[in-house]
């Protein structure tokens, strides 16, 4: 059992090593992309849970929590967007008057559960003010509603056949994307396993 396990190792390194390997020789490796692949959706039943309840593809929702986050709940970003769905104190206390939270504190959304749903309803409050437009309300949970206002009133078709006016949107928009469309393309709920448990698993039956 031990060579069998030794040997499946050997097998998966160098299928990695090929995948790298075909990606760099045709000029498009992306790190970023292969590391997607291989890591673990977390949080799959507070995902279900505030997909349905908000009206979201679970796809979608686990796609902006990987690239916000990554899945670490204690992340905080340089300017200090907090947790899970990278939400700013000043949306989080909003939100959470609108939720009908009292007391609400910032070190709140260390908790997946909640910072899970106050995301989920800002997204899906920001979906329904732009008219259920996927592109214009990922770009406005990234960059803000009233820069997209903006962006729509100076000529932006929300067409990604153009570079959005802010870099970091564009990449955000660009990566939820992807991310929900391999998400959707794949079994959701295998990849609450990293690949690598999931071929460890699957050969120790």
């Amino acid at each position: 059992m031990q060579l069998e396990s030794k040997y499946l190792t050997k097998v998966i390194i160098f299928f990695l090593l090929s995948i790298i390997l075909f990606t760099a020789a045709n000029n498009n490796f992306d790190f970023w992309t292969i590391r997607r692949n291989l890591e673990p959706v977390k949080y799959q039943k507070e995902i279900d849970k505030y997909a349905e309840e908000f009206s979201l593809e679970p796809e979608l929702l686990a796609a902006i929590i990987y690239v916000e986050s990554r899945f670490d709940k204690y992340s905080i970003s340089p300017r200090g967007a907090v947790g899970l769905m990278q939400l700013m104190p000043a949306t989080a206390h909003w939100v959470a008057e609108e939720l009908g939270y009292e007391n609400f504190n910032v070190k709140d959304l260390d908790n997946p559960d909640l910072n899970i749903k106050f995301g989920s309803w800002y997204f899906a409050y920001l979906y329904q003010k732009f008219d259920q437009d996927l592109i214009k309300t990922i770009a406005a949970y990234n960059a803000g509603e009233s820069n997209v206002r903006k962006w729509l009133n100076n000529g932006w078709s929300a067409d990604l056949k153009e570079k959005l006016p802010f870099s970091e949107t564009d990449n955000f928009v660009r990566r939820v994307l992807s991310t929900k469309d391999y998400y959707s393309g794949n079994n959701l709920k295998i990849y609450s396993l990293s690949n690598f448990n999931l071929l460890f698993a699957n050969s120790a039956e």
